[in-house]
């Protein structure tokens, strides 16, 4: 464990005994996820194998520890050795302020830190994979109705899986339009791998088989990398559209520095009378609560990109095309049905799958 992580955790541990010690009695609440996929693939050259997997099976535990700290604790089972998501406990005693210690998202992407139960399409798109994720650390967030502002420092993925350090700010504007939503946001930050190695890909946005349609391989020497990223999005009542470009930089000990980017954009729109709700909080869209008993239906259609061929690393492009419909029967039950076309270039093996995705969404 590096100095940061040890700091890390004894904050965590001081905060949590010194809340408790107040003499507030803690509030604990449970609840979770499930996602379960079925997939059929056509035209691919690498024999994608078609079937049905539990995407994501979660459980949480979540409360207060006192009037001015909250806890959550969260568990993905859907594979043989379960993963920690979300462990942490948040301080809320400032206006519009949030302080967390421990296992979150860092604050990178829109799709990213939008939740896995409420982005568009059932998977997120191809530059998902230059973005960081979930990492243990300590983050402060403020918002207000025009700005979003956040910032962390971190350092291992839960599963150590990747090991390292990094600082992560985002800053989002939302000027004021009337009745509508536009979201301008732009992203940053600087990491470091313990081993100095870097690994990116990404399989062609169907979760299903696990082949990865543009790879770098493990790229050695990596000093540092950096990720600029920017973000926006637009709601008018019915209609919605997002868009995003992220590009991240290696710098090498030993050769030139890398470059690889990848980008999408989609627009939305729902049969009824529904619309994309948003969090200030979170600079992120939240769930679709539909205003009929009947449900809501929305159909969306997305491009995306990923490059991942630079200097002399050649790891391969592919772009997707991606059409999507989603019924919310309620808030909790979510059925969706996406059908993927990839095209990868001669680097990638001239990959083109295609993906037809059906996933029920049950959360409770």
């Amino acid at each position: 464990m590096n100095t940061r992580s040890f700091f890390i955790l004894v904050g965590i541990n001081f905060f949590s005994v010194n809340v408790i010690a107040q003499g507030n009695p803690p509030t604990l609440d449970w609840g979770g996820r499930i996602q379960a996929d079925t997939t059929a693939f056509d035209n691919d050259a690498f024999s994608y194998g078609n079937g049905t997997e539990l995407r994501r099976a979660r459980l949480y535990v979540r409360g207060n520890l006192s009037d001015d700290w909250d806890y959550r604790l969260q568990y993905d089972f859907a594979s043989d050795d379960p993963e920690l998501k979300d462990g942490y406990v948040r301080y809320n005693g400032f206006e519009n302020t949030r302080i967390t210690l421990g296992n979150f998202k860092q604050f990178s992407s829109l799709e990213e830190l939008t939740s896995s139960n409420n982005i568009t399409f059932t998977e997120r798109a191809l530059l998902n994979s230059l973005v960081t994720s979930r990492r243990l650390g300590v983050g402060i967030q403020r918002w207000n109705e025009r700005y979003s502002v956040a910032v962390s420092t971190y350092t291992h993925e839960a599963k150590n899986l990747v090991r390292g350090s990094g600082v992560a700010s985002r800053f989002v504007y939302r000027p004021e339009l009337e009745g509508k939503l536009f979201h301008l946001g732009v992203n940053v930050a600087r990491e470091e791998d313990d081993d100095d190695v870097v690994r990116i890909g990404s399989r062609p946005e169907s979760h299903q088989d696990d082949h990865r349609i543009v790879n770098t391989d493990k790229i050695p020497g990596v000093d540092n990398y950096n990720k600029l990223g920017f973000e926006t999005a637009f709601v008018n009542g019915r209609f919605s559209g997002q868009a995003e470009y992220v590009k991240q930089n290696l710098e090498r000990d030993a050769g030139s520095d890398l470059d690889f980017e990848g980008y999408y954009a989609y627009v939305s729109y729902f049969l009824t009378n529904d619309s994309r709700p948003y969090s200030n909080t979170n600079a992120a869209f939240s769930t679709v609560s539909p205003s009929s008993s009947s449900g809501a239906w929305e159909v969306a259609a997305r491009v995306s990109h990923l490059d991942l061929n630079s200097i002399d690393i050649m790891g391969g492009a592919v772009d997707t095309i991606a059409f999507g419909i989603n019924y919310y029967m309620t808030r909790n039950l979510r059925f969706a049905a996406n059908y993927v076309m990839a095209d990868s270039d001669d680097v990638a093996g001239d990959d083109d799958p295609n993906s037809l995705v059906f996933r029920l969404r049950w959360t409770f």
